[in-house]
């Protein structure tokens, strides 16, 4: 580990289990989501794993520097940019025949107006609303759009839809109810339809009807369940089992053993006072890093394979955790902060509840300036 303070630990193997997994889970092609920096994993690092699955037909992204970044590691597969983009990142997009979403009628007129001046053919994916109130068209514009005389240049390479309301809960009336607006507007489309996608993690656990074209994969393709509702209900309707691994681990060092005495206080706030002696080690990551500040005195940490409870609050830059009960702590001995030591575990789940928050928020917010290294 050399001098390195934290970093982070992405198994190939395991990503590579995940994805294959959906592919023979589902049979479809897939759209891997590689936004907020591949969920925290590091989108260079996830992209070289990854760019020899010819079951991937796409990536998909927020952002035109995502964007740019996945084309120059993988020229092979296709690129959707899911974000809005401003005129000048519109320019830069059609300029390198990267794909966009369609959310509106003013933004299709504002693309077809850059695509003319640009000589070029925007290739688009058409954004249905369905339910969601986010980004994206009512049924009546998407025919509209489809319905215009040709010559605009613009293709619809794409339509496609997203679910609000499929992890938190074990009820899925409204996501029916989605799929149903969907599936009316495919009828009404007259001749050839673009490529079809509607399907989150979620749903392709848990409705095979969703599937369409090719399947969006986000959170489950590194390895975790969307939510515990999304478990039972995957267990609930399936025979078939799916085996999802954690791609990631987290790890630090221990800076500084300390000696605290009975009475005295560690950290902002005054939030803990130790009960009796103690032994405390300094740990070099902090909020910063993404070390949530609300695991403060809650949470726990893995040193020498055996878990060491956080005390005080977490700061900018490092934490505290006890070691009075761990022999032979010493300077420099590896703190793993997620990831599995001998016995003893800490996940994404665990720290994101203890957040009150979800695995989804915990790895994005992951801090892209450390160091990820790919283990096999």
């Amino acid at each position: 580990m050399g001098t390195m303070k934290t970093h982070i630990e992405i198994k190939a193997q395991n990503l590579r289990h995940n994805l294959q997994a959906f592919s023979a889970f589902t049979g479809k092609k897939i759209m891997l989501t590689v936004k907020a920096n591949a969920y925290g994993h590091g989108l260079a690092e996830v992209l070289n794993i990854c760019k020899d699955l010819d079951f991937i037909d796409y990536y998909g992204v927020d952002s035109l520097a995502e964007a740019l970044t996945a084309g120059s590691l993988d020229r092979q597969k296709k690129i959707l940019i899911l974000g809005w983009l401003d005129t000048d990142e519109l320019k830069e997009a059609l300029k390198n025949g990267i794909e966009i979403a369609m959310p509106s009628l003013d933004y299709y007129k504002r693309v077809a107006g850059i695509a003319r001046d640009l000589k070029v053919k925007a290739r688009c994916h058409l954004k249905v609303e369905t339910g969601t109130g986010r980004l994206g068209m009512v049924p009546a514009e998407v025919l509209e759009l489809l319905n215009r005389p040709a010559g605009d240049p613009i293709e619809a390479t794409g339509i496609y839809s997203h679910f609000a309301n499929i992890e938190d809960t074990t009820d899925h009336t409204y996501a029916r109810r989605q799929l149903e607006i969907f599936n009316d507007l495919l009828a009404r489309i007259k001749g050839k339809q673009p490529l079809k996608h509607f399907s989150c993690s979620a749903s392709t656990l848990i409705f095979p009807e969703t599937y369409f074209d090719l399947v969006r994969l986000g959170i489950s393709a590194y390895g975790f369940w969307p939510s515990k509702q999304t478990y039972i209900s995957f267990t609930e309707k399936n025979h078939r089992r799916i085996e999802l691994k954690p791609v990631l681990s987290w790890y630090s060092r221990v800076a500084q053993v300390k000696h605290i005495k009975q009475g005295e206080f560690i950290g902002y706030g005054l939030t803990y006072r130790a009960y009796s002696d103690a032994r405390i080690i300094v740990i070099p990551v902090g909020y910063y890093d993404g070390y949530d500040r609300r695991l403060s005195n809650v949470a726990n940490v893995i040193v020498n394979g055996v878990k060491a409870p956080v005390r005080g609050r977490i700061c900018m830059d490092m934490f505290m955790a006890e070691v009075t009960h761990i022999p032979g702590v010493k300077e420099g001995d590896r703190v793993t902060l997620i990831g599995q030591e001998g016995e003893e575990k800490i996940t994404v789940d665990y720290l994101a509840e203890l957040c009150g928050t979800i695995n989804y928020e915990f790895v994005s917010r992951l801090n892209p300036l450390i160091p990820r290294r790919v283990v096999p």
